[in-house]
């Protein structure tokens, strides 16, 4: 009798290894490198609910804050941004303790899971193993989602959730009481993980499910499950202040957006002759609704196409054209990207090969066409050791791995670890949440505002980098550095031995540092108060 178990080996083996790969990728020397601001800031709150079982911005010591105070209310309560991500490094820092380790390990826990996810979609939808396989695998190397789901933010969780609810729309919800829960439930939660997400996912995979799956969407279930979605999130249109949020969304922004957005997309998600490809297959779409592909899996393919598409619409209005808001989409373009090297194999298999590699182990389709058609969007402080150059991205990022990089923020943490005594003030003008997490130490500045300096803080650290506010005025931490080092009578200088570099362990593909510069640029200074017994150092 013929064994099921050994005739399901070969196919779920590719996927295993697959998986196996991913998790050494996502979990090797994962605490190498601290917390960057962004994920200090999770951190800290995520501190603090184990302390006040609320994300609260103040242990009154020090604040958390990155939009000159507006993101709590008059209790410190955190109301700026959801709470999910937060409560997921509580958790962790519950079971673990307050480690780097344990504050990045949920996510990187939802990026191996979105791997999977990205192969079970194609292989249960379409039973087709071989192009599951392939989109779990070109999401597996690709290095700016590696680098998100190391972080302790929402990226990969916002990511996971995406692919769950398109996993439940695949299924028969429109009958089915467990496939609707699933949906409404991964979309509810995806608003508290992050609602520009939300937002910009949804209402234009709403919009692509009415055009391309009108059959599957009875009235009566899709507006339960709306209701019951709407039902999830309403206590969150109440405790995020949402609409104070939505009074920075300017129009007049779009056509750069539209453009920087387009651009990122180019660079590193969908490469431009994949997209030329997918206009000319789908080019009569647009002018008759007979157009529309009738193959099941091209059908699905175009779904998620016009998904990601309307997502950059959708975000063009939000004046903070960040790439991050991005990086849900990155498994839809692996599974679009997988659908294209299998019609190349039925073209011609050593083309697809070489497509494979090229989208596997390069960026060159990304970013050479673009150098072609001068149309690069490379950060001026950028070397060809970074995304933004034709490279071998895993390369990089294997080398990041083995080699650990000299981190700017885990250079200052160690500086101040031995040299300032605990309570004493570090006024730093970008870069205070992580020394807040890491040190013991009252740290002020940054981007927190208007908020009370004591009149001579024991340290003055002036970044590089100058930071200014939404309303582009300088910051307050920039304002109060440059007053408190306009005399030199009362601090002196140190200069250390590293590099001021502007971020630290940032994801961003424009940003990021595999290996440090051949030749430095701008060493950190650090400004010491003058003790009253002596004149100098």
């Amino acid at each position: 009798m013929d064994d099921p178990v050994k005739r399901r080996f070969p196919l779920v083996l590719p996927i295993a290894i697959i998986l196996a790969l991913a998790a050494f990728l996502l979990l090797f020397h994962l605490d190498q490198r601290p917390f960057w601001q962004d994920e200090a800031e999770t951190a800290c709150l995520a501190r603090n609910v184990l302390k006040y079982g609320v994300p609260r911005a103040y242990d009154g010591v020090n604040f958390i804050s990155q939009e000159q105070g507006q993101e709590f209310d008059q209790n410190y309560l955190w109301r700026w941004s959801p709470w999910l991500q937060i409560y997921a490094t509580a958790g962790a820092f519950r079971i673990m303790g307050p480690t780097t380790f344990a504050g990045r390990l949920p996510f990187t826990l939802f990026g191996l899971a979105c791997i999977f996810l990205v192969y079970r979609i194609v292989s249960k939808n379409f039973g087709n193993h071989t192009w599951g396989s392939l989109a779990a695998l070109l999401l597996c190397f690709s290095v700016v989602f590696l680098l998100s789901a190391r972080q302790a933010r929402y990226y990969s969780m916002g990511a996971f959730l995406t692919l769950l609810s398109l996993h439940a729309f695949m299924e028969d919800w429109q009958s089915r009481l467990w496939p609707a829960l699933l949906l409404c439930l991964s979309v509810g939660l995806l608003f508290y993980t992050n609602y520009l997400l939300f937002i910009s996912f949804l209402a234009p995979a709403l919009l692509a499910a009415i055009w391309l799956y009108s059959d599957k969407i009875p009235l009566k279930r899709t507006a339960k499950v709306i209701f019951a979605t709407a039902f999830i999130i309403l206590p969150g249109l109440f405790l995020f202040r949402i609409q104070e949020q939505s009074k920075i969304i300017h129009p007049v922004l779009i056509p750069v957006n539209l453009e920087n957005y387009f651009s990122g997309l180019f660079q590193f998600m969908l490469p431009l002759p994949i997209i030329f490809y997918l206009v000319w297959r789908w080019r009569r779409i647009l002018w008759t609704r007979s157009s529309l592909p009738q193959d099941p899996a091209e059908r699905f393919t175009l779904f998620l196409t016009v998904i990601v598409m309307g997502n950059i619409i959708f975000l063009s209005p939000v004046p903070q054209c960040e790439h991050r808001y991005l990086l849900h989409l990155y498994p839809l373009c692996a599974i679009i990207l997988g659908w294209v090297i299998l019609q190349a194999w039925r073209f011609q298999k050593f083309s697809a090969i070489l497509l494979g590699f090229l989208l596997l182990f390069t960026n060159w389709l990304n970013l050479i066409p673009m150098d072609w058609l001068y149309i690069t969007n490379r950060p001026l402080l950028s070397d060809r050791h970074m995304l933004t150059y034709p490279n071998f991205p895993l390369k990089l990022f294997l080398t990041e791995l083995r080699f650990s990089y000299p981190d700017v923020i885990g250079n200052l943490i160690g500086f101040f670890k031995t040299h300032a005594q605990p309570g004493e003030t570090i006024l730093i003008t970008y870069g205070d949440l992580p020394l807040q997490f890491y040190t013991n130490n009252r740290v002020i500045g940054g981007l927190q505002g208007n908020i009370a300096i004591p009149s001579s803080p024991d340290w003055v650290v002036p970044r590089w980098e100058t930071r200014w506010n939404r309303v582009y005025h300088l910051n307050y931490s920039e304002i109060i550095s440059r007053a408190k080092l306009s005399s030199n009578s009362e601090y002196y200088p140190l200069v250390l031995s590293f590099e001021d570099e502007a971020f630290g362990n940032i994801p961003d593909p424009y940003e990021h540092r595999f290996i440090p510069l051949a030749q430095s640029r701008h060493k950190m200074v650090v400004y010491k108060k003058r003790s009253v017994s002596s004149d100098g150092p």
